[in-house]
């Protein structure tokens, strides 16, 4: 038993790693592109993830003051990426939205990163896909048994 888990541990690292590397360097291509940081693209994605954003929930997610946030923010508004509007609960706070121009580069990313995904399943057939579907729900499945998402 505790040959097959250690051949498990080896074969799935050497799997989320290459996962990683392949989704990771499409993205950082295409950020870079864009002149936008991780840090710009964590926030991006942050507000189109959570409606009714506000700095203090941007400055908590990165992790940085509400100074750094409120920079980070301004260049991308300047940007064109978001637009700050008065919430409609309590006008002495701002809310956070992505504009057309930010989803749009959300979108372009995902597929960025993605790209490689499409590749990958040209080279399949159908019986592989079918085996890497049933281990993927079965692997989903079990995690789901360790913390309930």
């Amino acid at each position: 038993m505790d040959e097959i888990r250690r051949k498990y541990f080896e074969v799935f690292e050497r799997a989320m790693g290459q996962i990683m590397q392949r989704s990771m360097r499409s993205f950082w291509q295409y950020t870079k592109e864009q002149g936008l940081s991780m840090t710009q693209m964590v926030a991006l994605r942050h507000i189109h993830y959570n409606q009714d954003c506000n700095i203090s929930q941007i400055s908590e997610e990165l992790g940085v003051t509400t100074a750094a946030s409120s920079q980070l923010l301004d260049r991308l508004v300047q940007q064109g990426l978001i637009a700050r509007r008065e919430n409609p609960n309590d006008r002495r706070h701002k809310q956070l939205v992505l504009t057309e121009k930010g989803r749009q580069i959300l979108t372009e990313s995902t597929v960025a990163r993605q790209q490689w995904l499409y590749q990958l399943v040209e080279r399949l057939s159908v019986e592989e896909m079918e085996q890497i579907i049933d281990a993927l729900e079965l692997m989903t499945e079990r995690m789901k048994e360790i913390e309930p998402v």
